[in-house]
């Protein structure tokens, strides 16, 4: 085996590893989530579950758009070396607090005038939701500083937490305090502010030369926590985060514009029962957003060739993978449905069912942003993205009003196949890689996973 071989397999076997250990901790998210999300379902019922994700997805896409993809920026220039920890983190707080003063405003006016939140009830924990916003923005900073010092183990203790957290503050806001869905959100909130906190003290450790776990560190030297960023930094930020934040606005869009038209159209229950559809469908997502979280900050570090190898591999197995477990799930959907959420939404579960093989196909998509982030071509991932988004707002137009929430359920995966596919092709420009390399699991992908699988068993990584 050549030298580049070599390599590339030493890259596989570690984003393999890393990408076990970030799914290990996604599903033990998820055995946590499970018993959150059936408090909520059960003890709000189908309206509070609908006010509770209405309130929490709102601000959250808010704090999204207006991050201008900044939080990419900082996990590719961390991973590629350009600019001191000390500039990062500075300009971290900085646009935290900008950002913030900026977006809140916004999000009010714009609940001013959505007609969604007319029900004064609703309209009042939307508004609170504001204080999301600031939270949010700061959580993403420290995600994207985790990421770009490469400190997996450090990202998936702090995602852990976080679902920990948020299950205690549920309990004692459904069964102690008997808050509603107000008291939800407020867990919701607490729960993020931990993360937060996680991540500062990560700044802190990192900053001053100490190592966060085992790994390897980034090159990052002993100095101060902060220090004045330069406007070159800005502008690097500015460049590459924009470049890619149209593409992943859309994409955020495409995901959670059903969710808005959904609650004008259908109504309150309908968002509420839609919530559940996409809730259970997404656990599929985990699959390539493990490999996800790990691709994109050592692809940012890789020559061309190396990732040209690389992602075809990493993309045809988690293909697999989040296809088989689509499969399990569609068949097992009905009784895992009655089992968490009850009788009640069992009118989620067609919905349900046809977003199942629109997150597999997009499981594809997921592997080439991180690969288009990763080449600083972000551009191709906003093309894609856009053409499916205007595809997927004129479906849910058409089909909502008439199948309902199972009308937004067949908009989205038109969308997301759509996506994968046009992503597909511009791979294929940018590699020189074919479809049937980048889609077709082959025999040496089993054995690389078999070589380290026994690595992790031996040093018990």
């Amino acid at each position: 085996m050549s030298a580049d071989g070599r390599n590339v397999e030493s890259h596989g076997r570690m984003v393999f590893r890393h990408s076990l250990m970030t799914f290990g901790t996604r599903m033990s998210i998820v055995l946590v989530n499970i018993p959150t999300s059936i408090l909520i379902a059960r003890l709000l019922g189908t309206d509070g579950q609908g006010t509770y994700a209405s309130a929490v997805i709102f601000p959250t896409m808010f704090a999204f758009i207006g991050l201008l993809g900044i939080d990419s920026a900082h996990t590719y220039l961390l991973s590629r070396r350009r600019y001191p920890l000390s500039q990062i983190n500075s300009q971290s707080l900085i646009l935290t607090l900008v950002f913030s003063a900026i977006i809140a405003p916004i999000y009010l006016v714009f609940l001013k005038y959505y007609d969604g939140a007319s029900d004064p009830s609703l309209h009042a924990i939307l508004a609170m939701g504001v204080f999301l916003i600031p939270i949010l923005l700061a959580k993403y900073f420290a995600i994207a500083l985790f990421l770009g010092l490469q400190r997996i183990r450090w990202f998936n203790a702090a995602n852990f937490i976080q679902a920990a957290a948020l299950l205690g503050f549920m309990c004692v806001n459904l069964f102690v305090v008997k808050g509603g869905a107000m008291g939800a959100l407020t867990a919701y909130m607490g729960s993020e502010v931990l993360v937060v906190a996680i991540g500062v003290g990560a700044v802190v450790r990192s900053s001053r030369g100490g190592h966060l776990d085992g790994e390897a560190g980034n090159g990052e030297l002993p100095g101060a926590i902060l220090s004045m960023p330069s406007l070159g930094l800005l502008r690097k930020s500015l460049i590459y985060g924009i470049q890619g934040h149209v593409g992943n606005i859309l994409t955020q869009f495409t995901y959670r514009f059903d969710m808005f038209l959904v609650l004008s159209m259908v109504g309150l229950k309908g968002q509420g029962l839609y919530s559940i559809s996409v809730l259970m469908a997404e656990k599929l997502s985990h699959i390539p957003q493990s490999v996800q979280v790990v691709l994109f900050p050592k692809l940012s570090s890789m020559e061309v060739e190396e990732a040209n190898e690389l992602t075809p591999r990493v993309m045809r197995s988690s293909l697999l993978l989040t296809a088989l477990a689509g499969v399990i799930l569609y068949l097992l959907s009905r009784p895992l449905l009655v089992l968490f959420y009850s009788t009640e939404f069992v009118p989620a579960l067609n919905a349900f069912r046809i977003l199942i093989p629109g997150i597999v196909t997009l499981s594809i998509a997921k592997i080439l942003s991180s690969d288009f982030s990763g080449r600083d071509r972000r551009i191709f991932q906003t093309i894609a993205t856009a053409i499916a988004f205007a595809v997927n707002v004129v479906l849910c137009f058409v089909w909502i009003p008439r199948y309902g929430i199972e009308g937004a359920a067949w908009a989205s995966t038109a969308a997301y196949t759509l996506q994968s596919g046009i992503m597909i092709v511009f791979f294929r420009k940018l590699s020189g890689r074919g479809v049937f390399e980048s889609l077709v699991v082959r025999g040496e992908d089993f054995a690389l996973y078999g070589r380290t699988l026994r690595r992790l068993v031996t040093r018990g990584d």
